[in-house]
């Protein structure tokens, strides 16, 4: 079973406000011997479950307990106004800025808390490596944290696309990304229902269903991933979905890189494109995920995907 953290990250965002982000941990049997941590960030409609879900009747759908079967310290963090974490009101706009500031200082005390033994009851003070792990949004995410903090010595970037289907437009010539992002904010909001006030919204599932889930995902594990859904900023969901508003973090990433997209469906229309976009990176490898839609955790190959990533680290750290 998970162990419940707390992160607060106040000091990361200096807005007066208190702001908490909820976290899950998963240990190894022998913390003393972890060849990494993982801190791991769900994309849009999902929080920490992502990275730990239970099913009625099916095993196997615990990223987290997963790889701390294989020697790795596993962190599943909700982001600011996600899941069980703070909801921002002074803060400023609930984007991706905010998002990832929150995220860079949940980073860098996990760091500090390895470093000098205040991790967990029981775990030694340890120096190892941290690996940032984004599924979609949060792959968006890990991206800016490390180009504008240096917070990782690798990152796993899963599902997301610098050019991307989901975001395509035809129109984007001679518009600017300020317009693009405003454009976006209000598909969004039409989409979900959302009020022009609002400051999140639910995304509905079966319109994004074709996208995130293969046709062999039984309906068990369906139910059980739709009922812990969660709301998105809507400020975040516009920009997740505006073509290039994250793409010059991308060419900052100076650390290897692991990119896996589904093979059946996902937000690339070439993953093989999308390696030549991280032109810092020492070490670039693509995977893509056999009879996978855009959530690889839900995949039927989706422990041949955690065994490639727990295998890829310790080669590039």
């Amino acid at each position: 079973m998970p162990i419940a953290l707390t992160f607060n990250v106040a000091g990361g965002i200096e807005s007066g406000e208190v702001l908490t982000q909820d976290a899950w941990m998963f240990l190894p049997d022998r913390p003393s011997d972890a060849r990494a941590a993982l801190l791991c960030l769900a994309g849009g409609t999902y929080d920490k479950h992502y990275w730990h879900l239970e099913v009625g009747g099916h095993t196997g759908y615990s990223f987290g307990e997963h790889m701390a079967k294989s020697g790795y310290i596993v962190v599943a963090v909700d982001h600011l106004g996600v899941g069980a974490s703070t909801d921002p009101v002074r803060s400023g706009p609930l984007g991706l800025h905010l998002l990832a500031a929150g995220d860079a200082e949940v980073a860098r005390q996990l760091r500090r808390r390895l470093y000098t033994g205040r991790l967990a009851r029981g775990v030694a003070p340890l120096e190892v490596p941290v690996v940032g792990v984004g599924h979609s949004m949060g792959a968006c995410l890990t991206t800016i944290v490390h180009a504008l903090t240096d917070a990782y010595d690798a990152v796993v970037l899963l599902g997301h696309a610098v050019n991307a289907t989901s975001v395509h437009d035809a129109t984007t010539d001679g518009v600017d990304l300020e317009a693009r992002v405003k454009r976006s904010i209000e598909r969004f909001r039409r989409a979900s229902g959302a009020n022009p006030d609002d400051s999140h919204a639910v995304a509905f599932r079966d319109h994004l269903a074709p996208m995130f889930y293969a046709a062999d995902v039984p309906n068990d594990v369906l139910v059980a991933d739709t009922a812990v859904q969660t709301r998105v900023p809507v400020q975040a969901a516009g920009e997740i979905t505006t073509a290039g508003f994250a793409q010059h973090y991308t060419a900052e990433l100076d650390v290897p890189v692991f990119l896996a997209f589904g093979a059946a469906n996902d937000v690339s229309p070439n993953p093989y494109a999308e390696p030549a976009y991280y032109t810092a990176c020492p070490d670039v490898t693509l995977h893509l995920v056999p009879k996978s839609g855009h959530c690889h955790n839900l995949a039927s190959h989706r422990a041949g995907l955690w065994d490639r990533i727990a295998a890829w680290i310790p080669a590039v750290t």
